[in-house]
């Protein structure tokens, strides 16, 4: 599998690089979260902006995240609106999304940001390239908290993706039986051997899903979710379980 080398961590090579959430609301509860997730052993901090009550407005988005850059120090920081579509706080039109999006990149802030497969719509090369001109990974994301797509459906949608050229496709979805949780197993292991190309990060939610948060070393998802101590999905396995069990299982 193809690797991503963002500040010298090299997602997709070793063990799943381990990402904490913060889904705070006020910019004083954001950067406290940070302050403290700066010193543990996590690889990248993901900030949920959509749950941010400053969401709105550019000013206080575009603020809150170079203070977050300084805070965060050498930790990777991934920017995430994730839409009320897609299991997220807030609804966001179209064009305020674009928007979001690129106020982000304006800021010169972030070192990843996430880009929803199905919101950004015929849009997303576009976004891509511009990220992209913006020296930011992207990435490419859809979530299911109904369902779990068969197989062939999870691959196609990560191979869609790639040809994007989203730096890593992101699948989350719920799992109704024991098959389900499997079927996404499979399927990341597809993408690893026959896709390459770069690499992905797949989850099954709920409790039901988390061995799958455990297991991406083997399976070939090159990055995890951990619970710092508030989850922002169904899951999260809390950060030194998560530690604990990917270097128990590291290859």
């Amino acid at each position: 599998m193809s690797c991503v080398n963002i500040r010298g961590c090299r997602i997709g090579e070793g063990r799943p690089k381990v990402i904490l959430p913060i889904v705070e609301r006020t910019e004083a509860a954001i950067l406290e979260k940070a302050a403290q997730f700066s010193t543990l052993l996590a690889d990248c901090v993901e900030w949920r902006a959509d749950w941010f009550e400053g969401f709105q407005s550019p000013a206080a988005i575009a603020r809150c995240v170079q203070k977050l850059r300084v805070v965060l120090r050498d930790k990777l920081l991934l920017v995430t609106f994730r839409t009320k579509a897609e299991g997220g706080e807030q609804a966001l039109s179209h064009p305020e999304y674009l928007a979001f999006l690129s106020l982000i990149l304006d800021t010169d802030c972030a070192d990843l940001l996430d880009i929803e497969f199905f919101t950004a719509g015929s849009d997303l090369p576009k976004l891509v390239e511009q990220a992209h001109s913006a020296g930011v990974a992207v990435v490419c994301s859809s979530h299911d908290f109904a369902k779990t797509p068969p197989r062939a459906e999870l691959v196609s949608r990560m191979v869609q993706m790639q040809q994007t050229g989203a730096d890593l496709p992101k699948l989350a979805v719920m799992p109704r039986c024991r098959s389900d949780v499997l079927e996404l197993l499979t399927a990341t292991a597809e993408m690893a051997d026959l896709h390459p190309e770069t690499p992905v990060i797949t989850m099954s939610m709920g409790s039901l899903g988390a061995v799958s948060r455990l297991a991406g070393e083997t399976f070939g998802s090159a990055m995890t979710f951990a619970n710092p101590g508030q989850a922002s999905a169904p899951g999260q396995v809390p950060l030194d379980i998560v530690n604990e069990v990917l270097n128990a299982l590291h290859l």
